[in-house]
């Protein structure tokens, strides 16, 4: 089942919002709310080329830290993700456990094997040497909360809030964020029950705002490059010579 139809995730803006979010879940009368959360924290490496050559090839290099174990993964990245977000969308990844202390150069049989059987044509990059001039460029440690949700009909969802910090090693920028989201995790039969969980949480719960962005999209937007000089200069003279136009 396509992924956005059984997931979604919002944008936070109050540390007290997944507390409200809760409290409302309890008083609609119809779920029953687990209330010891299970906790995990997750460290994920994204890794380019000092030239950007992943970001240029519409590539994502991420090794995703889970205790001593590690998952290295290498996908796809689309403009529209949500015409990807379905089962087949394996078609576009490849992923392999590795241990956690394990360097990149250790993986590269795999690594150039995985590229190839994604493309036929059309990269920009030689697939036989690009992995050996790859860094990391960013880390996202996400620290989980997860509640779980009972509902009628056999309905199980997960809520998991997620406190965000980034570094960004390109732009030299840091921040913090958070997210909710909200996962569907019984039978696909249970889909309308769940699309009828959601429409009364958003109903209740005007805190949080929906997005279809994905962890690495959030961050970074948040990180990105502030402007030079020169972009502040050209950005005001735009707005100067805007006013004066429309007077």
């Amino acid at each position: 089942m396509h992924i956005l139809k059984i997931e979604r995730r919002y944008f936070v803006f109050d540390k007290h919002t997944i507390k409200h979010l809760l409290e409302k879940i309890k008083n609609l009368g119809t779920y029953s709310l687990d209330p010891k959360p299970t906790k995990k924290t997750v460290l994920d490496l994204y890794f380019d080329s000092p030239k950007k050559l992943l970001e240029e090839n519409g590539l994502i290099l991420r090794k995703r830290i889970l205790g001593s174990k590690s998952v290295l993964k290498l996908k796809r990245r689309f403009e529209m993700p949500e015409f990807f977000y379905y089962d087949g969308i394996r078609q576009h990844e490849r992923e392999k456990e590795i241990n956690t202390s394990d360097p990149l150069s250790k993986h590269l049989f795999f690594l150039n094997n995985a590229l190839n059987s994604m493309f036929s044509n059309g990269l920009k990059i030689d697939t036989d040497n690009i992995f050996k001039s790859l860094e990391v460029i960013l880390t996202l440690k996400h620290k989980h909360k997860i509640y779980k949700v009972f509902g009628y009909g056999g309905l199980k969802v997960e809520i998991r809030h997620q406190k965000m910090v980034i570094k960004n090693f390109q732009t030299k920028r840091k921040n913090k964020t958070e997210i909710i989201e909200i996962k569907m995790v019984s039978a696909e039969n249970t889909h309308q029950l769940f699309e009828d969980f959601i429409k009364r949480i958003e109903k209740h719960c005007k805190e949080i705002v929906y997005t279809k962005d994905s962890r690495l999209d959030m961050a970074l937007r948040l990180t990105k490059a502030l402007p030079t000089r020169a972009e502040k200069k050209a950005l005001l003279e735009a707005k100067k010579k805007a006013q004066e136009q429309g007077e």
